[in-house]
C-alpha cells in the first residue's frame, strides 16, 4: 500500500503519509490514489486543485464555505514547512470547535486530510509553496471564515511576528458565526 493513515484527535481529520520511492535519480511518490483512498474510507472527488505561496510568518485562514458548498481539503507541502489547522464547525459533532495541527514540509512529505464541515488555515514556517485539493470548486459567494486569533479556538501559532492579509484580519469570531 503506497500510503499510511495516522489518525487524529478528530477521528475525520487525517494525516497520511505516502510511501516514498528513492534512488540516486531522487524521489517518487504518489500523491492522490482514488482507490487506496476508498480503502481508508476517504471517499472522496477533488475537482479543484490550488497553489499558494507564502512568506515566512504569513497566516493563511482560518477558511471554509457555507452549505451547500463546504469543501475538504487535501494539503501538502511542495517545499518550505507550515503549520496547518483543521477547526471543527460541525455543531452535532463532540469535537465541535476544536483543532488539530500538524507541521507539513517537503521534508516529511505528510499530507493533511481534513474533510468538509472544518475550517482550515495555515502559517508559513519558512517561504513556502502549499498544494491542496479540494472536494468543490470555490464559490466566493460562500466563502467565510474565522479570525485567526479567535480567543475560543486558542490557536498556539508558532510565529508571532506574522503577517495576516487585509480580508483576513476582518473575519469574524466563532461566536460571531454560530449565535
Amino acid at each position: 500500500m503506497p500510503f499510511e493513515i495516522e489518525e487524529t484527535e478528530i477521528p475525520e481529520v487525517k494525516i497520511i503519509k505516502p510511501k516514498i520511492f528513492n534512488d540516486n535519480r531522487g524521489y517518487f511518490l504518489e500523491f492522490y490514489k482514488k482507490n487506496d483512498f476508498n480503502n481508508f474510507n476517504i471517499k472522496v472527488k477533488f475537482p479543484q486543485d490550488n497553489l499558494s505561496f507564502s512568506k515566512k510568518g504569513v497566516i493563511r485562514g482560518l477558511h471554509f464555505q457555507k452549505h451547500p458548498y463546504e469543501q475538504g481539503k487535501l494539503v501538502s507541502v511542495i517545499s518550505g514547512k507550515i503549520f496547518d489547522v483543521a477547526v471543527d464547525l460541525r455543531e452535532n459533532s463532540k469535537t465541535f470547535k476544536k483543532y488539530v495541527s500538524i507541521e507539513l514540509s517537503n521534508e516529511n512529505n505528510k499530507m493533511f486530510y481534513i474533510p468538509e464541515g472544518f475550517a482550515h488555515g495555515f502559517q508559513a514556517l519558512n517561504d513556502s509553496y502549499v498544494m491542496y485539493k479540494t472536494t468543490k470548486e470555490y464559490n466566493k459567494d460562500y466563502d467565510s471564515g474565522i479570525i485567526f486569533n479567535d480567543n475560543e479556538i486558542s490557536i498556539k501559532w508558532p510565529i508571532k511576528d506574522y503577517i495576516i492579509s487585509e480580508k483576513d484580519k476582518k473575519l469574524k469570531t466563532l461566536k460571531e458565526i454560530f449565535r
